[in-house]
């Protein structure tokens, strides 16, 4: 989700350095930044909390916030969440009995240095209509990958333009490189995603391929806070005044996703 963590990173910005000089937004103290998203059908673990940055600073992001008490509420059921590996400020609900379903509503409550950062979503409904032009992606090895304009497309129902991004990724255990040449070097490179769109179509190009194989792509229908954070992050700078946020007594963004998903094979000829 790199580009919605810039985004993030905006309305940190906008928070600092608004027009309006008593914003409500801009605390005294420093603020949480909260980038939580919840996908129907999938574990929780895309949970980061960071600090808010001094304009001018050496950095584009928060430091990662790896102490806080984090909670899940659904139906009041309460999940609580525990601190990923590592100091990235990821945290993640370690159980098998929490279900994102569509149609859920969940809050999140967070407890970090005597503040209480609190925020609802509710689980969107998922795309209607998820297909794909072809399940079979032929390449030529022997055409210079800029040169190559071959692709497939996905296509979903989107009567109201609503927001949508893709995430593709090859499902091999043990995939094949397209270029040999690169070897493990691609690995991270094994999946990737859109910026969120009103279209109803996404085109997978050779040039965004690196590995042969099975290959999933997922559309992602987003919720209102997640497509409004969006559209402001896109906006004109000189334009901005409140940063848009839907958490209470921080920033950032609590939403929830639902996708339908195609398969797709990436084959030489």
């Amino acid at each position: 989700m790199h580009k919605i963590t810039l985004l993030i990173h905006l309305v940190v910005l906008a928070a600092l350095c608004g027009c309006e000089t008593e914003s409500p937004l801009i605390a005294e103290s420093e603020l949480l930044v909260v980038r939580a998203y919840l996908y129907a059908g999938e574990a929780v673990n895309d949970i980061q909390l960071t600090n808010t940055y001094e304009l001018g600073a050496d950095t584009t992001a928060g430091t990662p916030v790896n102490d806080a008490m984090v909670t899940l509420e659904k139906a009041g059921q309460v999940y609580p969440l525990t601190r990923s590996p590592g100091d990235s400020g990821y945290y993640h609900y370690p159980g098998t009995d929490l279900q994102v379903n569509v149609g859920d509503i969940f809050q999140i409550l967070i407890e970090h240095s005597g503040q209480i950062v609190t925020s609802e979503t509710v689980i969107p409904v998922p795309p209607e209509n998820v297909e794909i032009s072809s399940d079979e992606f032929l390449i030529d090895l022997d055409t210079f990958v800029r040169f190559d304009t071959s692709s497939i497309t996905v296509r979903w129902k989107n009567e109201n333009e609503s927001f949508y991004f893709v995430a593709v990724a090859n499902l091999e255990s043990s995939p094949v490189p397209i270029d040999e040449r690169f070897g493990q070097f691609l690995e991270r490179f094994r999946s990737f995603r859109s910026a969120p769109t009103n279209a109803d179509t996404f085109t997978i190009r050779r040039i965004a391929l690196t590995f042969l194989g099975k290959h999933r792509a997922r559309v992602y229908k987003v919720n209102q806070e997640y497509a409004d954070l969006f559209v402001f992050g896109t906006q004109d700078s000189r334009n901005l005044n409140e940063p848009l946020t839907n958490i209470k007594n921080g920033l950032g963004i609590f939403a929830g996703f639902s996708s339908g998903e195609v398969h797709f094979v990436v084959a030489a000829k």
